[in-house]
């Protein structure tokens, strides 16, 4: 049987249109990085969730094309946490993950996999959806999220929870905070979860109807300005370091927009400063920033549990400390050594409590509290026809533009990037053919 607590693995990386070379990389750095002691016995997880952005380029999805690249990456990804997860065991007993969901919107993604040796027999009916987030519910921006009920209690027959996971990938450039704001708002009424089991079939679950929500993703908040002449650094005195990074916290969008109950009402994270802000980095370089864009910790993780008691939401609650008894978020930080994107990747690990109550159904599992002030009430649920209506029409959308724009690249016209996109695209058919993940019928 499991033991009480349970360790999820969680890890956002917008790829900067790699992915389509998925055949190509090595995701041990990014997907089993360096532990650091507090983490170490959490090595493996019960639950990984991958979040993805920018999967592959933007013509191929809006074409609706994403899907041997997700099928080569859900391959590459199981076998490496199994292996890794194998050789981890004390007694080297064999384990394995499996895919519990997956959803893609265009070039955002989203996997969860489960630990077969603790989760088998305790994971109800996995929901998944997504949302375009962009102009005419357009999919080049989106959400996609898995909703995944877990029985938590030592026996596996009762204390229900509802772990929900989300990647999103939010509007760019300095001057959109107040569109970020907007497109959050729009994942809460939007991206609604609707089944679960018998006695609520039809009730929709926004993502914060859950006991434990994760938000993870290139978020696109920026620094305000950048601090004097100077950009980051990477590697160099901790102490230095450890300053450098407090300073441009202050300069943090993301924070301030929080602070003033603008946007994330209710979710926390651990010290972003523990690591160099993850964009806009020079592809194929461990350290630099382009001088192109003011730099920003663009890429991150958010967490909220039923159990959290509202001091950690204040202005004055020290980042990654958390009392006895509720959620810990036991690392947080970057993989810099992973140079194929202008961001580096971000994981964290976190540890559920034992459950402290025994709901014998999903749908009467504990729920996030609203969050305190001064933020915002969550917005209610869109009509599940005004979601539908908007869900095919964005999708009618992107293929009216993408399929073209294939074509146009097919035919040898468009920029250099987008003719690079088409063969990387054709090299990843052909690799995940001849490999078996796309069977003949």
């Amino acid at each position: 049987m499991p033991p009480s607590p349970l360790t999820v693995f969680l890890t956002t990386y917008n790829t900067g249109l790699q992915g389509s070379r998925a055949h190509e990389q090595d995701l041990s750095s990014w997907l089993i990085p360096q532990l650091d002691k507090a983490a170490a016995e959490a090595a493996t997880p019960d639950i990984y969730a991958i979040a993805v952005q920018e999967l592959l380029p933007l013509h191929l999805g809006l074409a609706g094309l994403a899907y041997p690249v997700l099928a080569a990456l859900t391959e590459r990804i199981q076998s490496l946490l199994s292996s890794h997860a194998t050789s981890a065991s004390k007694d080297q007993t064999k384990e394995r993950y499996t895919l519990v969901g997956r959803e893609c919107r265009v070039g955002t993604a989203l996997w969860v996999f489960a630990r077969e040796s603790t989760t088998a027999g305790r994971i109800g009916k996995v929901l998944s959806t997504n949302v375009g987030l962009w102009h005419l519910a357009m999919g080049n921006k989106a959400a996609v999220g898995v909703r995944l009920p877990i029985k938590r209690s030592e026996d596996g027959e009762s204390g229900w929870e509802s772990l929900t996971f989300i990647s999103a990938h939010l509007e760019a450039h300095d001057k959109n905070i107040a569109v970020r704001n907007e497109q959050y708002d729009q994942i809460l009424s939007s991206l609604v979860f609707r089944g679960g089991d018998a006695l609520h079939r039809l009730q929709p679950f926004q993502p914060h109807h859950t006991s434990h929500l994760f938000i993870m993703g290139d978020l696109n908040y920026r620094l305000e300005r950048l601090p004097g002449d100077d950009y980051p650094h990477e590697k160099g005195e901790v102490a230095a370091l450890e300053g450098e990074r407090t300073g441009l916290m202050k300069l943090d969008t993301l924070r301030r927009e929080q602070a003033a109950g603008r946007v994330f009402g209710g979710l926390r994270e651990s010290d972003v400063s523990r690591f160099a802000p993850t964009y806009k980095r020079i592809v194929g370089e461990v350290e630099g920033y382009s001088h192109k864009r003011i730099p920003g910790w663009t890429d991150r993780i958010l967490v909220a549990s039923h159990n959290d008691p509202e001091s950690l939401y204040s202005a004055n609650a020290t980042p990654g400390v958390s009392p006895e008894g509720t959620t810990q978020i036991l690392q947080y930080t970057s993989s810099p050594e992973v140079t194929i994107s202008d961001h580096k990747p971000v994981h964290a690990i976190v540890v559920l409590p034992p459950i402290t109550h025994d709901a014998p159904y999903t749908s009467l599992s504990p729920l996030l509290e609203s969050p305190p002030p001064p933020s915002r009430p969550r917005p209610s649920a869109r009509s599940q026809e005004e979601v539908f209506f908007w869900y095919v029409f964005g999708n009618v959308v992107d293929r009216l533009v993408g399929i073209p724009w294939c074509i146009i690249a097919l035919l040898g016209f468009g920029n250099d990037k987008t003719g690079m996109g088409v063969t990387a695209f054709l090299a990843m058919v052909y690799g995940a053919w001849s490999s078996g993940l796309i069977k003949s019928s």
